[in-house]
């Protein structure tokens, strides 16, 4: 088990390098403490952040589908540092809880291999953190001591004018704790801020300046209580709520300068780079060459190109993101408080994931325009205002639904279904004219999706549709059988088993039947719905 049992606690870490001798004698006792806590937090991140990035959780909710008490054990075996680091050496961990009575060792070991495996191989892709060279200290509040002083100018006037005046200069030092008894080291701040709770201070590589990072906390917001929303993201627009409102509109207008900018930009660049190539084939001691690579295939106009892009894109994000989370009109917080009441922000908000688009897109134009879509940007902004208005955001299986009706009386999924950003309803079976904004669409079955049990956000998409086509045709079934009539004519001139021409038992008026082609016979044609044709004749 090694030092994966060290990692539950911070203290027994703290005691056992102290008895091997680790840290020096003459340190401060309390510098001693803050280093071991900052390592074994340093290894917790390192931990934590791997098992996120490789996903550990959503391939055992995949590999454990069919079996919740399989599925539970794994999830419990991950709770612990102390049973990761046993099954990362091949051991059963001794977990004993009343939910899981009912599984034996067998399964017990069969998952413990598993686990083994995918652990195994996420630890190793990523480097064990490791510290070169000691450029920082964690400090806790009882270790450094902050003061201000001020400095009025020589030969000053007291002028109520004057900024200087009214606000003298002030300059603000830390006082952190040395190794010898008594002797703090102070240093000068720039600026004056507030600087309280645990700290750390870091020294700038090859600098003798050093930064002082300052963790505030956070109050914790009213929780929203307004209606549940949900949110379908675009490159058109940021995003399309499932009201039907869309928020930063010029996003496309954005994406699309940008990138018929660098394309045109781009195959100038390639016709230089193809005559300094042809050049250097040549002669290798061309001096056109580099002149052509130094005066027309520079980086610094297209970093600035990107940099205003990039900058828009995010004001637009932002401005976006606060629309949805506040409302229109709220987008600013006046004085860090949330300017809207509780009962208007949504209290539970649905949202795509897009960390799986990679190479998604079907043209090169597209993929221009996704490259600088900042997915991540959109993601962040919303946690970060999620958390700041109260409201809680949960990722939802986003998979056809912008193909899918959103009506929940049919749920019928075709990819004609969508053209571009328009939604047209194209059901085969029966006439349907519904049609609307695709984003819209797909906002309202995402939000639909937040109560849907057999589609979670780790299914997949090839399962989604069969999902999706069962269920229709189940509904299908259900609405034909609802409205069978005995066999015979109807009103509609139609025999058999037909549709009524009154309402259905879902309380909509069917469409009228669609006629068949004709039937060509003895050089007669007949109407398939025809009584006087030869299949209808008695």
């Amino acid at each position: 088990m090694g030092m994966w049992s060290f990692l539950d606690s911070k203290r027994d870490f703290r005691d056992a390098m102290k008895k091997a001798d680790v840290y020096p004698q003459d340190v401060n006792v309390h510098l001693v403490d803050q280093a071991a806590f900052d390592a074994v937090d340093t290894w917790v991140r390192h931990i934590e952040s791997v098992l996120a990035i490789e996903n550990v959780k959503a391939k055992i909710h995949k590999h454990y589908r069919d079996n919740e008490m399989q599925q539970h054990f794994a999830y419990t075996c991950l709770t612990r540092y102390a049973w990761i680091g046993e099954i990362t050496q091949g051991r059963v961990p001794a977990i004993n809880l009343k939910v899981l009575v009912g599984l034996g060792g067998k399964e017990h070991a069969q998952v413990v291999r598993y686990l083994h495996r995918v652990l195994r191989k996420a630890l190793s892709k990523h480097k064990n953190p490791r510290a070169h060279a000691m450029r920082s200290m964690a400090l806790a509040e009882t270790l450094y001591a902050t003061f201000t002083t001020m400095a009025i100018p020589k030969n000053h006037t007291c002028n109520p004018e004057d900024r200087r005046c009214r606000q003298p200069h002030l300059s603000q030092y830390v006082k952190i704790i040395g190794a010898k008894t008594n002797a703090r080291i102070a240093l000068s701040l720039v600026g004056v801020s507030r600087v309280s709770g645990d700290i750390r201070l870091v020294a700038e590589k090859g600098s003798k300046c050093a930064t002082v990072h300052v963790v505030y906390g956070i109050k914790a917001p009213e929780k929203a209580t307004g209606p549940i929303d949900a949110i379908d993201w675009g490159v058109t627009e940021v995003c399309t709520d499932s009201k039907g409102h869309k928020h930063g509109i010029s996003l496309g207008e954005i994406l699309e300068e940008f990138s018929e900018k660098n394309n045109a930009t781009g195959k100038v660049r390639g016709k230089a780079h193809a005559r300094t190539r042809s050049l250097r084939k040549v002669n290798t001691k061309s001096k056109k060459a580099p002149r052509i690579a130094r005066n027309n295939l520079g980086h610094k106009k297209q970093a600035r190109r990107r940099e205003r892009a990039q900058a828009s894109v995010r004001t637009l994000s932002g401005q976006a993101t606060k629309e949805v989370i506040y409302g229109k009109g709220n987008r600013t917080r006046a004085r860090g408080k949330v300017p809207q009441d509780p009962t208007q922000r949504p209290r539970l908000l649905a949202t795509e994931d897009l960390s799986y688009l990679r190479g998604k897109a079907k043209s090169k134009k597209m993929s221009r325009i996704c490259s600088t879509w900042m997915r991540s940007e959109n993601e962040g902004r919303m946690v970060v205002h999620t958390s700041i208005g109260g409201v809680d955001a949960k990722t939802v299986n986003a998979a056809y639904t912008s193909q899918t009706c959103p009506e929940p009386t049919w749920g019928y999924v075709s990819s004609d279904n969508r053209q571009g950003d328009t939604f047209h309803w194209r059901n085969p079976y029966w006439d349907c004219n519904r049609q609307g904004d695709a984003d819209h669409v797909a906002a309202t079955n995402l939000k639909s999706r937040l109560t849907d049990r057999q589609i979670s956000v780790f299914t997949a998409y090839t399962e989604v549709k069969v999902i999706q086509n069962e269920r229709f045709r189940s509904r299908k079934e259900s609405r034909v059988g609802a409205r069978i009539v005995l066999q015979g004519i109807t009103g509609n001139g139609v025999q058999g088993a037909c549709i009524e021409d009154r309402a259905t038992a879902h309380g909509r008026t069917p469409s009228k039947p669609r006629r068949r082609k004709p039937v060509v016979e003895g050089g007669n044609v007949f109407d398939a719905t025809d009584s006087q044709s030869p299949e209808h004749t008695v």
